[in-house]
């Protein structure tokens, strides 16, 4: 398991063998997933199945997500055979200020602040942590079981999403059409654009112009280019398509992208995949209180179960009690060594 807090880029499509949860701590998200199209506020989530592609698209300045990579296998002695189980889930204005959500928000802040320990004690706690965090998470998003033919036809379409998105990743400064792709890919090119819109969430030409801007942000921030530049190296016919395809995305012209972003990280590697932010940083921090508060709340208001309650009950008792039980080895280390100084000034004062 990994889990790490990071600002939000332009755009990034991605696989992964890990399921992925995702919580949005800062600003609006879009959020490509399975062929569909999610926009997520602050506070959303979304659970992400493995070895599904998706793509993340900041809509406001300075949006930042708190993110879990889990390894499948660890579910599997509670979903067996793990291959034949969907795992997805994503909350909206429906359900993103329900119980469960607010649980999942509170477990997620607890365990960020619990990792990379080498105390016994604060590992078993991180365990009991996360196995809560699955249990309230399968509860809002039940996993559904496929039979065999669908997961032979996931992984086929793996393949060829594979294929298609190296070739873009390849040729996206060249002038690509759906024309040559269908010859890669042996199908036909209206088969190919229904393709990317069921499996990627984009049309084609959507996408191409997504990973053409992605480069170009980057360019825009890291090198000295002029705009005509960064539009005729990342594969833009004219300034004036370039102006127009990012101020649609972005709400600003390339170069008040520019001047903000250099502006607002000064002395930022702009050429890093991810710019991760340490618990420290100070929005960060009051957001992870912000839901601990969240959820004292709502034990205070006795909206939680009388099981739940008492499940918590449990937990903090059996908490409290492992703390008194160092806290007495403590005490009786203290008298040994307290003991042992006194025969050790003894024997000083007989010599």
């Amino acid at each position: 398991m990994r889990q790490y807090i990071y600002w939000i880029g332009p755009y990034r499509y991605n696989w992964h063998e890990e399921l992925e949860i995702m919580l949005i701590l800062k600003g609006n998200v879009e959020m490509n997933c399975g062929g569909v199209s999610y926009l997520l506020q602050e506070d959303d989530l979304i659970l992400i199945d493995s070895n599904v592609g998706h793509a993340s698209l900041a809509r406001s300045e300075g949006s930042i997500a708190m993110v879990i990579h889990l390894d499948p296998e660890y579910l599997r002695e509670y979903y067996s055979p793990i291959e034949d189980y969907r795992f997805f889930g994503c909350t909206g204005g429906d359900n993103r200020n329900s119980q469960e959500a607010k649980e999942i928000r509170r477990a997620m802040a607890v365990l960020i602040t619990r990792m990379d320990t080498a105390n016994p004690l604060e590992r078993l706690r991180f365990e009991q942590g996360l196995s809560h965090l699955l249990l309230l998470l399968f509860q809002l998003f039940p996993p559904r079981r496929i039979d065999r033919s669908e997961a032979a036809k996931t992984r086929r379409q793996e393949e060829m999403r594979g294929s298609i998105v190296h070739f873009v990743e390849e040729n996206y400064r060249q002038r690509i059409t759906l024309k040559e792709l269908s010859r890669l890919c042996g199908y036909n090119a209206t088969y190919l654009s229904t393709w990317f819109k069921t499996n990627i969430g984009l049309n084609f030409y959507d996408y191409l112009m997504r990973v053409r801007l992605r480069e170009a942000t980057l360019e825009l921030c890291s090198t000295d280019k002029t705009i005509l530049e960064v539009a005729g190296d990342n594969g833009f016919g004219d300034v004036k398509s370039f102006n127009v395809c990012f101020r649609k995305t972005f709400g600003k012209s390339p170069g008040e992208y520019r001047r903000q972003i250099l502006a607002e990280n000064k002395g930022m590697d702009f050429k890093e995949k991810r710019r991760f932010l340490p618990l420290d940083d100070t929005s960060v921090n009051e957001k992870l209180e912000s839901y601990q508060l969240e959820f004292e709340s709502l034990w205070e208001s006795g909206a939680l179960s009388a099981g739940r309650r008492l499940m918590y009950q449990e937990m903090t008792a059996g908490i409290l009690g492992q703390t008194e039980a160092v806290r007495q080895l403590s005490r009786n280390l203290s008298d040994q060594v307290e003991e042992i100084r006194e025969k050790l000034e003894h024997m000083r004062k007989t010599l």
